[in-house]
């Protein structure tokens, strides 16, 4: 039983780990993240390896640089066969118009982050950001809509707003707990939660890898389907 709604996030270093755990739940997800744990650690021909399993890959990069290198970064993914890709909003208008731009060309589809799950407002006034965390979060999303960006990351909290002042823009959803607790996430829902709240694509770890990876994602699908 697939779910069009779940992208599995491969927070592991070994590209054995990650290949067992995509070759058990794989009928299950709709596609796979990759992160800066994974990314870091291995070569282009181990993430083309990935394509195997038929599923759209998720590469959460983060980029977040000057204009010039932020474009480059993009284009640098056309040999990956990597279909998302994520950008820091705090990059400015500017930049994320033409990033956006050179990830067309590649047939690439940008993903605005906004403000990370694990911050909560006390953690934007420590660095010395004045609004709090839905002002900050809305902010960012105007530029990403202006920018034409694909979607956004957002945690399940800001789903409805970003909904309503952008539309266009695909909500793609980190911060997903069994119980819609956090562990060292702060903004988070259950799946159910997420996807009521009006999430585009959901993006599980470790509710899904720790532990029976199997049982784990058949229980979460069961609660949402």
């Amino acid at each position: 039983m697939m779910n069009k709604k779940i992208f599995i996030a491969c927070d592991v270093s070994s590209q054995k780990e990650i290949l067992d755990l995509i070759s058990k739940i794989h009928k299950e997800i709709s596609g796979i993240k990759i992160g800066l744990q994974y990314i870091t650690q291995h070569s282009p021909e181990n993430i083309k390896e990935l394509g195997k399993f038929n599923k759209p890959i998720f590469y959460d990069g983060k980029f977040f640089d000057i204009k010039n290198t932020l474009v480059e970064s993009v284009k640098s993914l056309k040999e990956l066969n990597v279909s998302y890709a994520t950008v820091h909003l705090l990059n400015g208008l500017d930049a994320l118009k033409a990033a956006n731009e050179a990830a067309k060309d590649i047939d690439v589809k940008l993903l605005g982050v906004s403000v990370l799950t694990s911050f909560g407002s006390e953690d934007l006034e420590q660095l010395g950001f004045k609004d709090q965390i839905e002002d900050q979060v809305l902010r960012l999303i105007k530029i990403a809509d202006e920018a034409n960006l694909y979607g956004v990351i957002c945690s399940p909290h800001e789903i409805k707003i970003i909904k309503e002042i952008a539309p266009n823009l695909k909500c793609f959803t980190p911060g997903i707990r069994r119980d819609g607790g956090g562990d060292d996430q702060k903004r988070t829902m259950s799946a159910k939660q997420a996807l009521e709240e009006g999430s585009d694509c959901l993006i599980i770890g470790r509710p899904i890898t720790k532990g029976d990876p199997k049982k784990n994602i058949q229980e979460i699908l069961s609660s949402i389907n």
